[in-house]
């Protein structure tokens, strides 16, 4: 059978699998050269196009380090530098004009080899293009604001060099504010980033996903939305930039090997960049700038070489070259993969194992027999035993089939599979074998059996492995499988699990309180405690730091003696949330420093079961409970629903009879940003203000559709009634919007919603679940909602769109600042000192068109006399 041929040819590669990979790169790394072009402009001759002080001085810094021999091999023949001002004559630099970019680029396609390092680097400003705001360019030395279609470097001009580009290893570092320009007249649209953001620098791979092209990475100073902090000679990022690539970077692994990687200034810049931001920035919006590094799979290589390291790397890769010649048993593979290992820190640990071993053969600890035999038995602590590979295969397989028999669209299992395979291979950066790729382009015309032993093969094939330890290989393999049937389809992990729960249920055992990093101490701070909770009864408040986390219990609720004294600095939010929550009636103690305090003091709380509010006001009262009236005169009432939890029907239904007993005569129910929630939820609220009739059809894929109809008891039908979305208005959002605007109730207002109309179902699964649409909804009307079954284009039927003439549509300056705005009144104001009103600087010019609506319907109304009996 096929799949007895493929197990005996992977058991034989798999002996080899800790030497090929960092052998094959060893062997690219002795040819390759680096290529680099550095572009940065700091005054424009266009004066609408604002000035970035140091963006000049940060290439020509940068330029000093590439052309450095210690640094990067190549030289300053492979380096392009391009500036915006006067020449410089000593690092040759060139105008940074548009056809120059350009030409720049494409020298990169001509010259760099698949092999070689090549690095594109642009500090400036850029721009949009066209009307819409979704078309991005760069501003070059001779660009205007006016003819920028003509003159600026478009991203999709990039794009079409780059696409052309051999190098594997390619990576960009990108300082640029896309509202860095001054408009021609009026307002330029906001830019557009997109589902696939700086696509012209990250490539596409061509599958389903639409991933990076392997072997690239991004570095961005900002989202591209704000401008990147200046220091007094170079840029923020900039300054840590070159620091992490000089050297201070290489720090993977139990000792620097004298390269640094993407990954290791990865980890260099997350750590010192927002330090360096909290220490210098002035204004809140520069202490917390926010950096990006996006890239597919194979972003391991290397980008420059640590000096301070690199004369004892050689003198130790110069003795083991001379042992190799010496005995012929260091020849061969061995050879090969202690060049690799000694000159390059590998990944996993078994390989860092073997690493040790050849140092110590080198330093002379060992002999050559003792390091063959401790290398032998490292090897086979990693080969993974066959009943393992095929407990893994079954659990997989196992939800290819539920899939195929029970998911809204059919699939088979061999198309899973394979989805499987190829996606953990990706999830954990290695390369498929040729022998396996080539079975799984003929998997369709395999069966179950085979179907498990391929599996089984390919799971083998990666032996035992720290990252995909503890369920993780499973864990993995289902989520990419499932990612190609549609975003809400997964595998959630138990620890996932917990945290989904809590989402929408809207119940969880804690102390109540919400947390977030700050940037400045390192620690926890509190946004706000939640009402009610025992955080909020203790008098925890907002900006609070907590500074230690001390357990007096463990997490299954025995006595720790002594306690578990825990400092927060530099711990991550999720573990200290699992610190802090634990079984209900036990305690926990936390440390608070206050800004207002003398010194810290300890908070002893006793977890319990809180309840998180979902149904909220205009504003928060001085008792810090829900203001529902955002209109007293009028009898205007406010809702905003943040999700459709378990609570969050029967609390809305609280508070409306309250309204209704207070003579309310006009209503708004605000959706917007509502991400959805549970069905029944959805159903209840929706039946709260329908008569009698059809709320929403379910349709499963096999089956009978099921329709869900209200109840006229209950219903609040006297009044008028806005509904409120926008686009990230989904799912529940959208059955409750749409059975309103069907049932002409409510007059639905803002802008388009989501366009999520799929049904999820929950199975139990290896002691996580299993989400996967199984069903459709429609709504009342029979009208499509689910953007899925589209192409997605705007004239087609998805989604809930606003009543005519009630289309308000947002910048996504005023969205983003409208879900600020929201953000800041579910905090609970502090009592001992004076807080910025969240109103004073915030229009909301969809909630003022609602209310001119409702006051307009009033107004009538009253007007209309009332009918004699008779």
């Amino acid at each position: 059978m096929i799949r007895v041929k493929l197990t005996v040819l992977l058991a034989a590669l798999l002996a080899l699998a800790a030497i090929v990979v960092p052998v094959r790169a060893a062997e690219e790394a002795k040819s390759a050269k680096a290529y680099v072009v550095l572009v940065g402009v700091s005054n424009y001759a266009d004066k609408q196009i604002k000035p970035r002080p140091h963006a000049e001085e940060d290439v020509k810094a940068l330029y000093d380090l590439f052309t450095a021999k210690e640094y990067v091999a190549g030289g300053k023949a492979n380096v392009r530098l391009l500036l915006g001002g006067d020449a410089d004559a000593a690092r040759k630099s060139e105008p940074a004009t548009k056809e120059n970019i350009l030409k720049a680029v494409k020298w990169l396609d001509t010259e760099a080899k698949p092999e070689d390092l090549v690095i594109f680097t642009l500090i400036g400003q850029g721009g949009t293009l066209g009307e819409k705001g979704d078309r991005l360019c760069y501003f070059a030395s001779d660009s205007t604001v006016k003819d920028r279609d003509k003159n600026a470097v478009a991203a999709a001009e990039i794009g079409q060099e780059l696409d052309k580009l051999k190098s594997q290893h390619f990576c960009a570092f990108l300082d640029v504010n896309f509202k860095g320009f001054v408009p021609e007249k009026g307002s330029a649209p906001e830019p557009v980033l997109g589902d696939l953001p700086f696509r012209e620098f990250l490539g596409d791979d061509g599958t389903e996903d639409h991933l990076a092209v392997p072997g690239r990475a991004l570095f961005l100073a900002t989202n591209g939305l704000t401008q990147s902090l200046d220091l007094a000679k170079h840029g923020l990022f900039t300054e840590v930039l070159v620091e992490g690539l000089k050297g201070k970077a290489d720090v993977e692994g139990y000792e620097p090997d004298g390269i640094v990687t993407v990954d290791e200034l990865t980890v260099y810049m997350n750590k010192e960049l927002p330090k360096l931001a909290a220490t210098h920035g002035k204004t809140k919006e520069e202490r917390e700038q926010a950096h990006f590094v996006l890239g597919g799979r194979g972003t391991h290589f290397v980008l420059t070489h640590n000096p301070a390291v690199a004369a004892k790397v050689q003198e130790r890769l110069d003795k083991f070259a001379a042992l190799a010649k010496k005995n012929d048993k260091l020849g061969g593979k061995i050879a090969e993969e202690g060049e690799a290992y000694l000159s390059h820190m590998p990944r996993l640990e078994a390989q860092r194992s073997i690493r040790k071993q050849y140092q110590q053969l080198v330093d002379g600890t060992i002999t050559a027999e003792k390091f063959l035999e401790e290398r032998e038995k490292i090897l086979e602590d990693t080969k993974l035993p066959r009943d393992t590979a095929e407990a893994f295969a079954k659990k997989v397989y196992e939800v290819a089939h539920t899939m195929k028999t029970s998911y809204v669209k059919v699939h088979t299992e061999g198309e899973l599979v394979n989805w499987a395979i190829r996606g953990l291979y990706r999830r954990i950066d290695e390369k498929i074998p040729d022998e396996l790729k080539a079975q799984l382009d003929k998997v369709k015309n395999l069966d179950e059996e085979e179907l498990k032993g391929l599996l089984a093969d390919a799971r083998q094939r990666l032996g035992k492995r720290e990252d995909l330890d503890n369920h993780k290989d499973v864990d993995y393999a289902l989520q990419r499988m499932l990612s190609h049937l549609d975003p809400y389809t997964t595998y959630i992990d138990p620890e996932t699990l917990e945290r989904f729960k809590s989402e929408t249920g809207g119940k969880f055992v804690g102390v109540g309180i919400q947390i977030r990093k700050d940037i400045a101490s390192d620690m926890l701070q509190v946004i706000s405690p939640i009402i009610g909770s025992p955080s909020y009864k203790a008098g925890i408040q907002e900006g609070d730091l907590i500074t230690e986390i001390i357990r007096i219990t463990d997490d299954k609720g025995k006595p720790l003696s002594p306690p578990e004294v825990l400092s927060t600095k530099g711990m991550p939010i999720n573990d200290a949330v699992k610190k802090i929550k634990g079984p209900p009636k036990t305690k926990v103690k936390l440390m608070i420093q206050r800004d207002t305090a003398e010194k810290p003091f300890e908070v002893e709380l006793t977890r319990t079961l809180i309840e998180t509010e979902t149904v909220l006001g205009v504003k928060r009262k001085a008792d810090d409970t829900w203001d529902y009236w955002v209109d007293p005169e009028s009898k205007i009432g406010y809702i905003r629903l943040t999700q459709f939890q378990e609570n969050s029907s029967d609390d809305m239904k609280k508070v409306m009879v309250d309204l209704v007993k207070q003579g309310v005569k006009g209503f708004v129910l605000d959706l917007r940003f509502n991400p959805g929630g549970l069905l029944d939820s959805a159903c209840e609220v929706s039946d709260l203000f329908i008569d009698d009739g059809l709320i929403v059809t379910i349709r499963p894929r096999v089956g009978r559709e099921q329709k869900i109809s209200g109840r006229h008891e209950g219903s609040l039908l006297d009044f008028p009634m806005v509904c409120m979305v926008n686009g990230m208005s989904a799912s529940a959002s959208e059955i409750v919007s749409a059975c309103l605007q069907d049932h002409h109730r409510a007059i639905v207002l803002g802008e388009r919603s989501y366009g999520k109309g799929s049904v999820q179902s929950i199975q139990r699964f290896d002691g996580g679940q299993l989400k996967f649409t199984n069903a459709t909804y429609w709504r009342p009307s029979g009208k499509n909602i689910n953007k899925p079954n589209t192409s997605g284009k705007e004239d087609e039927e998805w989604g809930v769109t606003p009543d005519k003439g009630f289309v308000v549509e947002m910048t996504r300056k005023e969205r983003d600042d409208l879900g600020e705005y929201q953000r800041n009144l579910e905090i609970i104001p502090r009592k001992d000192k004076q807080t910025k009103d969240p109103k004073a600087d915030f229009k909301d010019r969809q909630l003022d068109k609602a209310l001119d609506y409702l006051r307009d319907q009033i107004k009538t109304a009253s007007r209309v006399p009332a009918k004699k009996a008779g």
